[in-house]
């Protein structure tokens, strides 16, 4: 088997599993509590991340992480404020919808990308806004302001 196609199945494998975690703890109704718990070690844990992914920019989040895991198919744009990023299909998302419907976005997905960004770009968790997912819409769309204007 070629390096490539190791890659694909590992990082399927990847997202089913954890798309299997996800929909499990909707079950048993753990999921909104170990989301939380999981968004205050990420934060915890960006700086390091960043650090073994070789993560600079606000850039970096988004492209090295789709490398790396073939997820999402993100798309970073820069406007005069800061960053739109896009999203129109993800691995992850759509598993979970075949495995029973939880919502892994923030707790696996957008929620360690924004304390990454943040750890990267000094930008407050504040000025990262979620327009739309891929769970109940078209895309999935993030809006980073880095500017006042």
């Amino acid at each position: 088997m070629k390096t490539e196609e190791r890659l694909l199945m590992l990082q399927n494998t990847y997202a089913a599993s954890v798309a299997e975690t996800v929909n499990t703890y909707e079950k048993l109704k753990a999921l909104d509590a170990v989301v939380r718990q999981r968004k205050e070690r990420q934060s915890a844990t960006a700086g390091y991340m960043n650090r073994q992914l070789n993560i600079q920019s606000v850039e970096d989040v988004f492209v090295k992480l789709s490398e790396i895991f073939g997820c999402a198919d993100w798309s970073v744009q820069k406007t005069d404020v800061g960053y739109i990023a896009v999203a129109t299909s993800c691995k992850l998302c759509a598993l979970s919808k075949k495995m029973g419907g939880a919502d892994p976005c923030r707790g696996w997905c957008l929620e360690p990308m924004f304390a990454m960004i943040s750890a990267a770009g000094s930008i407050a968790s504040e000025s990262i806004t979620v327009e739309s997912t891929l769970m109940n819409g078209d895309c999935c769309k993030v809006l980073i302001k880095t500017s006042t204007q």
